[in-house]
């Protein structure tokens, strides 16, 4: 008798199982699990959700590209704290003052125009030009 219980306990479980597995269609399914595979707890861990896709992407893969961004994005900064009266230019003792000694020894090569200023976008087409210049070689 125990064997009998035993079998349609096991029955009921396995049916009940499988139509857990399956959820209704007018169910959304939940976006993101965090169920443990493999000791590890990751968004995709489900069993169902194939292996390559458990990780999760990715949105910005680290590089130079990210890498040149964030960097251009701190000297920015530096330069406009160092425009002191905002004409957004600097002098070349304005750059010396703030400690932009990129700008300060290259102003002669930055200023093309020869006004005695230069703008963020001259300091930008100068490290451009000279990115290509160092790729060139």
């Amino acid at each position: 008798m125990n064997l009998l219980h035993l079998t349609t306990l096991t029955a009921l479980l396995a049916a009940a199982n499988a139509g857990a597995q399956t959820p209704p269609a007018d169910t959304p399914a939940p976006a993101v699990r965090t169920a443990a595979v493999a000791g590890a707890a990751t968004p995709y861990s489900d069993s169902y959700v194939p292996r390559s896709m458990r990780q999760p992407q990715r949105d910005i893969a680290p590089g130079p590209v990210l890498l040149r961004f964030t960097t251009l994005q701190k000297l920015k900064k530096r330069f406009e704290d160092a425009d002191l009266d905002r004409s957004g230019t600097l002098t070349r003792e304005e750059a010396r003052q703030a400690g932009l000694t990129i700008v300060d020894k290259n102003f002669d090569g930055i200023d093309t125009a020869q006004r005695g200023q230069v703008s963020f976008d001259d300091l930008n087409a100068y490290l451009i030009q000279r990115r290509e210049e160092a790729g060139a070689r």
